[in-house]
This record gives C-alpha cells, sequence and structure tokens, in this order.
C-alpha cells in the first residue's frame, strides 16, 4: 500500500462512513430506547427540507474532512501534539512500507486532492 492508497481507504472507510453513519442515525436513531437527545435531533432533522438536508449533510461532511485532515497533519509532523518545542516523531507503516515519510506528497496533502 502506498500513500495515496492510504488516503483513498481512509476517505472511504473512515469519512464517508462517518458522514453516512451520523446522517442514518438523524433519520433513525439506533437502538430499542435511544438517547432522548437522538430522538429530539431526529425529529428536528426530519422536520427539515431536501434542501436543508442536504445542506446539514455538506456541514458534516466539511466537520469530518477538517478532522481527518487534523489527524493526518499530525501524523505528516506539520501539526504538533507535544510540549512547545518537542518534536513529533511518529512512524506510520505499512507492512514495511512508512506511508508517512518527508518524500513526496505529504498525507494530509493528498486527503485535500480527493
Amino acid at each position: 500500500m502506498d500513500k495515496s492508497e492510504f488516503v483513498g481507504l481512509i476517505k472511504q472507510v473512515v469519512s464517508e462512513t462517518a458522514v453516512d453513519g451520523i446522517v442514518d442515525n438523524l433519520q433513525k436513531p439506533p437502538g430499542r430506547r435511544p438517547h432522548a437527545e437522538m430522538v429530539k435531533r431526529s425529529a428536528w432533522f426530519n422536520s427539515l427540507s431536501e434542501t436543508d438536508k442536504d445542506m446539514l449533510r455538506s456541514i458534516v461532511t466539511e466537520a469530518v474532512d477538517e478532522s481527518v485532515f487534523g489527524f493526518l497533519c499530525v501524523l505528516d509532523g506539520v501539526r504538533a501534539i507535544s510540549e512547545q518545542g518537542e518534536n513529533n516523531d511518529l512512524h506510520l507503516t505499512h507492512r514495511s512500507t512508512k506511508l508517512n515519510d518527508d518524500k513526496g506528497e505529504m498525507l494530509h496533502d493528498l486527503y485535500n486532492n480527493i
């Protein structure tokens, strides 16, 4: 697996699945006795026009994409999670291939280009 394939799978398996799951839960909360807040959100969501539902889906998509982008920035070492002055030295490998090396495009840039 190379960087591009990894990022494509992250987009599909993490981002798109998260958006779909959130929207599905808004349409119909899961479980026999969903939490009252979920039921309340569902009633609100289901009262929206299709245009407003599409708008909300685009907002959820943007929020998920920003979160994943930020996480990839951390993996790439361009967003710090350590104390000020400390260096992040994170290594992401698939089998023997380092996916967040300094060569070529960074993961967060690849994600933004999908």
